[in-house]
């Protein structure tokens, strides 16, 4: 749930609250189902004062600390599996006075322009650079990048493209079987559909762990 969406039920659920206090409309109320026609107003008051914290907590938290993302498929595979519980950071934390502070290697939470819905996908390109695939082997400004991080290659020819500014482009660990930046017809995302930073896997706990940038890995 987008934190758009929390605010319209925070306001909704604090409407309602308000209508049951102030007895704004009769009880019981005609607009409650049959079966919750007989539950008390305390009761009902209760049930609205929880809902109402809960989302409170959760815009909150979406606005200020992260958010949750169930992996829904393959494509970032070994890496990420399906069904992982993925927790990112909110760019508030990650964010520079000019540019997001993003780094090659990186896994980004992000709305492609593509979709409506949120994508997970491991960073390649940065704004300014030249991205280029040949036989599945990655070149950013005609340099060789190696990733061994993908186990699953896949051995197409893709560009070269330039990533404009505040702009980046995206590919799943996972080649063969990922809708990423490549196959777009539009492959780069804007830094304003940025979302969060992959950090850590939650879910399940055989699998927890942090998400580390193999390029910074090497570095060391």
């Amino acid at each position: 749930m987008s934190e758009w969406a929390l605010a319209v039920l925070i306001i909704v659920l604090f409407l309602v609250r308000l209508g049951i206090v102030n007895d704004f409309f009769s009880f019981p109320r005609f607009w409650l189902p049959n079966f919750l026609k007989k539950v008390s107003r305390k009761t009902v008051l209760e049930w609205v004062d929880s809902a109402l914290t809960a989302g409170i907590f959760a815009f909150l938290f979406i606005l200020l600390i992260g958010r949750l993302y169930i992996i829904p498929s393959s494509s970032m595979e070994p890496t990420l599996k399906p069904g992982d519980i993925v927790l990112g950071i909110n760019k508030l934390w990650f964010s520079g006075k000019n540019e997001l502070k993003l780094k090659r290697g990186d896994i980004v939470i992000f709305k492609p322009p593509v979709d409506n819905k949120l994508y997970i996908k491991r960073l390649i390109g940065l704004p300014n650079e030249k991205i280029m695939v040949v036989s599945g082997n990655l070149y950013v400004n005609d340099k060789y990048i190696k990733e061994d991080y993908v186990v699953y290659k896949d051995y197409y020819d893709y560009g070269p493209v330039k990533v404009p500014l505040k702009s980046y482009f995206f590919l799943g660990d996972n080649r063969p079987n990922s809708y990423d930046s490549h196959l777009w017809s539009e492959p780069f995302v804007q830094e304003s559909d940025i979302k969060a930073k992959a950090l850590i896997i939650i879910f399940p706990p055989n699998r927890i762990r942090i998400l580390s940038n193999p390029f910074e890995e090497n570095k060391k």
